[in-house]
């Protein structure tokens, strides 16, 4: 798309400095268009849908986070390429920002202003497929937590997602190690790369782009999905930090179609915020009553914190036995449904793990592995609604 035909909203406050942006971008042949509220731009948004919106967050009618997520609730504004602009002594954060849904974040210097245009530039000139996905909020995301550790999150993480991207073979799959303060992920399908979570959350947004992202993740063979591998160490761990999760997740939802965090049993401020704009969460407990009792805490937890019971799929996994609670009495104790059951595997799936296999190469006919497929296609299904 060439330069003429690209349309751009500007918002900003300060009428002279949205001139001023204005007129540059006009002379570049954009069509142009500045407004100096949040509400007119979101009117103005809604009424003429410009291909990009650029604005100034710092707005006193509107917070720019909650212009960003009004934008994105509409269908009319849900894949507007969006770019913040802000002065340098703004304080309004990018990481909030990002998380919003908007798809950069600049600072009002000579240098930035340049990358901007270079921005403007390149993603307009890929194909519609890899537009429309620059231009949304991303692709699918999943999360996946226990409330108690030995529960299997992490081994039915990687094989459903495994399976998810054997049976849509045109989704490019990524899986995020978010355990800390060790990563899990990586010893279960045999990753020995260096370029980790830590690595990945110490670049800036801007680098963090589709091509660097598929370059770095590799796609594994056997599980034909890209892991961001966990931190190594909890040294490692020590020096993330944890600010850059939130726009890490947001360039792993632009560069691929579905996205599956595994968050261990771990409930940050950071955590929460992703699992309330995942498509789908994956709560996965035991048959104890230790494990359903601290479900129970966890699932009221996130009720009050307003996750959507929509989203929201209970898996049991008796990982350790055949003894504990039935399917009927877990329900009544956690005080919801649980979506599928996974069969007692023995130690199956602890020899698939060491031998970093897929439970399906492994057992292709255990009747818990292919319980495993059929859960995979009803988690993909259960977030492709909730995105609809």
């Amino acid at each position: 798309m060439g330069n003429s035909t690209l349309s751009i909203l500007v918002i900003d406050e300060d009428v002279r400095s949205g001139a001023y942006f204005g007129a540059l971008l006009a002379k570049k042949t954009y069509a142009v268009q500045t407004v100096a509220s949040g509400r007119d731009g979101y009117i103005t948004a809604l009424r003429d849908r410009p291909d990009v919106i650029i604005l100034d967050p710092d707005l006193t009618d509107m917070p720019a986070v909650e212009l960003i997520k009004k934008l994105r609730g509409d269908k009319r504004t849900a894949s507007t390429f969006c770019i913040a602009l802000a002065a340098p002594t703004s304080k309004i954060l990018a990481d909030d920002m990002i998380f919003a849904g908007c798809n950069e974040f600049f600072s009002k210097t000579h240098e930035s202003v340049e990358k901007l245009f270079e921005l403007l530039a390149t993603p307009f000139q890929e194909s519609a497929g890899d537009l429309q996905k620059k231009r949304s909020t991303g692709g699918i995301l999943g999360v996946f937590l226990s409330a108690k550790g030995g529960a299997g999150t992490s081994s039915l993480c990687v094989n459903i997602a495994r399976n998810s991207a054997m049976t849509n073979a045109e989704m490019d799959v990524a899986v995020m190690d978010l355990v800390l303060p060790i990563g899990s992920l990586a010893s279960i399908v045999g990753y020995q790369g260096d370029f980790d979570l830590v690595t990945a959350a110490s670049h800036t947004l801007a680098d963090l782009n589709s091509e660097y992202l598929r370059r770095m993740l590799g796609l594994l063979e056997n599980w034909r999905f890209r892991l961001l591998a966990g931190s190594p160490s909890p040294e490692s761990a020590d020096a993330l930090d944890g600010t850059r999760i939130p726009r890490l997740i947001q360039a792993l939802r632009q560069a691929f179609d579905l996205t599956f965090i595994d968050m261990g049993r771990s409930l940050s401020p950071i955590n929460l915020s992703v699992i309330q704009d995942a498509d789908v969460v994956v709560i996965v407990t035991g048959p104890d009553l230790s494990t359903i009792t601290l479900t129970q805490k966890i699932w009221q937890y996130l009720q009050n914190q307003g996750v959507d019971p929509k989203r929201v799929y209970l898996l049991l996994n008796r990982s350790v036995g055949l003894e504990g609670f039935s399917k009927s009495d877990a329900e009544r104790m956690i005080g919801m449904d649980i979506k599928a059951t996974i069969p007692y595997m023995g130690g199956t799936l602890s020899l698939a793990n060491n031998q970093h296999l897929p439970i399906l190469i492994k057992m292709p006919n255990d009747t818990a592995a292919m319980m495993i497929d059929q859960i995979s296609r009803e988690i993909l299904e259960t977030a492709r609604r909730n995105r609809a």
